[in-house]
């Protein structure tokens, strides 16, 4: 038997990617307050072109400030969006310790895993490092959003899935175009800042609107083909299930 996929309507699309904006506004506006707060011991808005020029402490707190900063702006980012969203639509998504402390859990994941190449690529080649800042807050946004949305309508990962990887595609390319219109490395660093709220609002509007297509899709042709394939799993476990009882009762 198929459920169906949970109803939604343009409206609910529109209002989640407002709160998933005004969310990364909010990250945005953290990471411009650690930048100023934390330029008395790097100054993060100077130019690349003068980086050669710095002293090695410096030049090794760099990548570690500028991933801190990206951990940190994404974190409140996320929160914030979950929030928001529970706040607005309590039925859909649920604020529990199991869904925060799993989030929280990918985060510091993350960072651990990350740290390492933002150093690698200031080593190599310092104008790389902004790229590390972008594929970090598209990771973070994409998987913290797949973790949420799996974590509370689990019946339907596949939709959740497909319509993340079309927000995280469209989400990358409006990113990396944002960010090659700006030819000064001081004005690429600063633009960094403002393509999380980008990031975040796309993830989850396009998300949504391929699940908003799939919830038509179902409506014209009473045709689950995503639930299905997890019901059809469920009906051969129970006869695999099945099967071995008898066997054992032999």
């Amino acid at each position: 038997m198929s459920f169906g996929p949970k109803r939604i309507d343009m409206q609910e699309i529109l209002i989640s990617s407002l709160w998933a904006f005004i969310a990364g506004l909010i990250g945005s506006f953290i990471i411009l307050g650690i930048t100023f707060v934390s330029s008395w011991v790097i100054d993060i808005t100077g130019t690349f072109d003068s980086a050669a020029s710095w002293l090695w402490e410096a030049g090794t707190i760099f990548p570690l400030v500028l991933s801190m900063i990206t951990f940190i702006g994404t974190s409140i980012t996320i929160f914030m969006t979950y929030i928001l969203m529970s706040i607005t639509s309590p039925e859909r998504y649920r604020r529990t310790l199991t869904i925060l402390g799993q989030i929280s859990f990918f985060w510091i994941l993350s960072y651990w895993f990350l740290t390492p190449i933002y150093i690698y690529l200031w080593v190599s080649d310092v104008k790389n490092i902004m790229y590390i800042f972008i594929w970090h807050t598209l990771l973070v946004c994409f998987w913290t959003s797949l973790i949420l949305e799996v974590m509370n309508n689990y019946r339907h990962i596949l939709i959740w899935l497909y319509g993340s990887f079309v927000g995280l595609l469209i989400a990358g390319m409006f990113s990396l175009l944002i960010f090659s219109w700006f030819s000064d490395w001081t004005a690429k660093l600063m633009a960094l800042i403002i393509l999380l709220p980008i990031i975040n609002f796309c993830i989850t509007f396009f998300k949504q609107l391929f699940e908003l297509i799939y919830y038509k899709y179902h409506l014209m042709t009473n045709i689950d083909p995503l639930w299905d394939i997890f019901y059809q799993i469920e009906i051969e476990e129970k006869e695999a299930l099945r099967l071995e009882e008898e066997k054992n009762l032999m």
